[in-house]
């Protein structure tokens, strides 16, 4: 539910708050994600911690930041509960790989 204000700045961050979940909650266990440029490609979006990359996302003609990690949101969701991972860039500098089931010492 969305608090209506005349402010549009407090009705922004209303909206958006609490849409990320999976984004907010990698972050808290000490992920990352990172927006922008990756040479030679613009509008790329990463979600990974020190072990893992869940996801790596292409920004779509159009798309808008905020749908952009609305989509990042959801595949970093898919992976973390034993999905699939997301890699919209063909490119071997990014793989994907399941989590490794190896306990570490």
């Amino acid at each position: 539910m969305t608090l209506e204000t005349s402010d549009p700045m407090t009705k922004s961050t209303k909206e958006t708050e609490g849409s990320w979940t999976h984004i907010e909650s990698l972050m808290k266990a000490g992920g990352q994600i990172t927006l922008g440029r990756m040479a030679p490609l613009d509008g790329v979006a990463v979600a990974g911690d020190e072990h893992n990359l869940y996801a790596v996302l292409r920004r779509r003609p159009h798309e808008t930041i905020a749908a952009l990690l609305q989509r990042l949101d959801q595949a970093i969701g898919i992976a973390q509960s034993g999905g699939a991972r997301t890699n919209e860039i063909d490119d071997s500098r990014y793989v994907l790989k399941p989590p490794s089931t190896r306990k570490r010492r």
